[in-house]
């Protein structure tokens, strides 16, 4: 029997933490209570600089609105009847005297070819519904 009153030798290693004492289970406590309590700092911290983003985007949104009302204003002016018919009369375009019309007796070309699929459907008259 001596030899089940041996104990069987280890075949692993077990890794030994350190055993934390009263102060340490404090210190552990107060550093998660730390973290916690910067939470709110960091995310009030971190929409703030968002907020700030957003504002400088939606000014340079609003200044690129503006420029383009003007250049939509300029480009109406430019392209007014009036404002071409004073230019072409500053650089001597003068309208014709005598207008000159030719008739062609040839037809033109033929429209393009469109599959019917493409096409919107025609109904026939008196093929409707009756009213």
């Amino acid at each position: 029997m001596t030899a089940l009153d041996q104990s069987a030798p280890q075949t692993h290693r077990g890794l030994s933490l350190p055993k934390l004492g009263v102060s340490g289970w404090v210190v552990a406590g107060a550093l998660i209570v730390s973290a916690s309590a910067m939470a709110p700092v960091v995310q009030n911290s971190l929409m703030t600089t968002q907020g700030r983003n957003l504002e400088a985007l939606e000014g340079e949104q609003t200044a690129l609105q503006v420029e383009m009302r003007q250049l939509e204003a300029e480009i109406a002016r430019l392209i007014s009847v009036d404002r071409i018919a004073r230019r072409a009369l500053e650089i001597g375009l003068v309208p014709g005297a005598n207008a000159i019309f030719v008739s062609i007796g040839e037809a033109g070309p033929e429209p393009p070819k469109i599959p019917a699929e493409h096409l919107p459907e025609v109904s026939e008259p008196g093929s409707g519904p009756a009213p």
